[in-house]
């Protein structure tokens, strides 16, 4: 297997994934892990498998999991009576999705005497109550670990909660090396936010002059890259079992790592059309340093692109940063150049 550039910046970022993990979790051995992403956007099942792949790693078992609509307090506390209860890292501790805030919520307020690790995030709330609210439910609980995947994030946990707060990167990096499941067959691929996105910038278009895919990875592609059986038969059970998973929580959460998986390879197709991409997607930027492919990589709405970038991926010699629109589309013509 060829050396990837980014190699030891990778291997790096993983041990203080597991680093970190380990040390929020002090010494537990079985763990419930909540907040499944149970959708096709490819950077939170990344995080997901990620995930698992760090338990994995550190000897750890996964005791109960669950999506966030699917959460069950008694199934949690039949199979899991003691020990930590990880919630998935992600972009969503704030007020912008409220699903997965609102199960985090509700577990604050329930789960008081049993430690709470939120698994790397970004923060951001738009409402002071909001942050307040949360504020107080940590400070409540007592025992809650908060781990941020970079430093915005950090000063912000570290001003507003009574938390155990530790600076780890996101948990897409605890994966193993990703290949691109397919050869380019476009100069560029433009994956970007669509208007209507809570965290959607305009930068505007792809340069001209070049065969581009100018796609949003969340929306139906034309084709639909080819899905692996596995993949498709967890896909096929997920759907089924959902309307059962709050009693049939095993054989539905049997289904989540080899779904995660199948939305990752999805998303590696996306990169993988073009020879370069340019994207303002954290994951389209984590993925295509996980899979060799060189991009430019442009911020979202709140910040948490730039910080993810400043914190950890700036020594990248696949990724480089553009402050705006404009100069992404120069560095992507400069990179398809060369």
């Amino acid at each position: 297997m060829n050396v990837l550039p980014d190699e030891d910046l990778l291997a790096g970022l993983r041990r203080r994934v597991h680093d970190g993990v380990r040390d929020a979790l002090r010494g537990a051995d079985t763990v419930a892990l909540v907040n499944f992403p149970n959708h096709g956007n490819p950077g939170d099942p990344a995080i997901w498998w990620g995930t698992r792949c760090a338990l994995r790693e550190l000897g750890v078992r996964v005791g109960y999991q669950c999506a966030w609509d699917t959460y069950s307090p008694d199934a949690l506390r039949r199979a899991v009576p003691d020990g930590p209860v990880l919630i998935n890292g992600g972009g969503n501790f704030g007020d912008l999705y409220a699903g997965q805030q609102g199960l985090r919520e509700r577990l604050l307020a329930e789960l008081r005497g049993r430690r709470i690790v939120q698994l790397p995030q970004s923060v951001h709330f738009g409402q002071t109550e909001n942050l307040d609210r949360v504020r107080r439910l940590i400070a409540s609980h007592g025992d809650v670990a908060l781990l941020v995947r970079e430093q915005r994030s950090e000063k912000i946990a570290r001003d507003a909660f009574d938390a155990e707060v530790a600076l780890v990167p996101d948990m897409a990096f605890a994966l193993p090396r990703l290949d691109r499941p397919t050869t380019p067959h476009l100069d560029l691929v433009w994956l970007h936010r669509r208007e209507g996105d809570p965290e959607y910038v305009s930068h505007g278009g792809p340069p001209d002059g070049v065969r581009t895919l100018d796609v949003e990875w969340l929306h139906l592609l034309d084709p639909e890259p080819p899905w692996l059986l596995s993949h498709r038969l967890a896909r096929r059970a997920n759907t089924l079992l959902r309307v059962r998973a709050r009693w049939a929580w095993r054989p539905f959460g049997a289904t989540f790592v080899p779904l995660s998986k199948g939305w990752v390879r999805r998303g590696l197709h996306v990169l993988s059309s073009g020879r370069v991409v340019v994207t303002d997607k954290l994951h389209g930027h984590l993925l295509a340093l996980l899979a060799g492919i060189p991009h430019v990589v442009l911020d979202n709405g709140y910040g948490k692109v730039r910080a993810t970038y400043e914190t950890w991926t700036s020594p990248s010699t696949l990724a480089h940063w553009a402050d705006h629109g404009d100069q992404a589309r120069a560095l992507a013509l400069r990179l398809l150049e060369e």
